[in-house]
């Protein structure tokens, strides 16, 4: 009678292991899928961040690329050291800082800038995925308007669902996304540019036999019907 309780026991063991031991895989392999989901969720936020950041200083500063000479997102950086900046450097950058009217005022987007943004596109897709499934999408875009600048960075990622996680009812595929929004500024340009309008305003004014006082008496006077 002893042995056949001991028999019946473990066969007990066996039954429940045999139900448990699947339902313990499948949570273990869930929390290590969606721990690697969100690491790779972290790391497209800091890539978008990270080009979304670079460009809008390479727009605001043309030539700002030649301080670090490395492709867009190759390596760990986020900005060069200033510890030995060569002047080969610091001529690279006021020859590129500088040229016609359209660059010096910020006008419009040139084809260096417009390149530089699809290398950065480019560079979204190879470096930012760290699991090896999955497809990679990226966009990088420049808008430009009449008064301001500003950088578009996306990501997205099409991860293969487990099989395990369809059975249970996870979608076939699963989509991350990733973006970064960056104003283009160059607080030294906006200053200076000012400076300029006023100026070109006070000499127009002149030019025409108008004290800048009274003209500006008058258009307050305007603005506040107006408004």
């Amino acid at each position: 009678m002893k042995s056949q309780k001991e028999c019946n026991q473990r066969g007990a063991i066996m039954v429940e292991a045999a139900i448990y031991f699947p339902i313990t895989i499948a949570i273990v392999m869930a929390v290590i899928y969606l721990g690697l989901f969100k690491m790779q969720e972290s790391y497209f936020f800091f890539q978008v961040e990270r080009a979304a950041s670079e460009l809008a200083r390479e727009t605001a500063y043309p030539g700002y690329e030649s301080f670090h000479g490395e492709e867009p997102l190759d390596g760990t950086r986020v900005d060069f050291g200033w510890e030995e900046p060569s002047s080969s450097d610091v001529s690279q950058y006021y020859k590129e800082y500088g040229g016609s009217i359209s660059r010096i005022y910020r006008w419009g987007l040139d084809g260096k800038t417009k390149s530089r943004a699809e290398k950065y596109q480019n560079a979204l897709c190879e470096n930012s995925a760290i699991l090896s499934l999955g497809k990679t999408r990226a966009s990088v875009q420049i808008n430009n308007s009449f008064f301001s600048k500003s950088v578009e960075a996306k990501v997205w990622f099409e991860l293969p669902t487990p099989g395990i996680l369809r059975f249970i009812g996870v979608d076939d595929n699963i989509t991350l996304y990733a973006g970064a929004y960056q104003p283009v500024i160059n607080t030294t340009d906006f200053v200076r540019n000012i400076d300029l309008a006023f100026d070109m305003g006070n000499f127009l004014l002149d030019k025409l036999g108008i004290e800048a006082d009274k003209f500006l008496e008058k258009f307050n006077k305007i603005t506040d019907v107006i408004f």
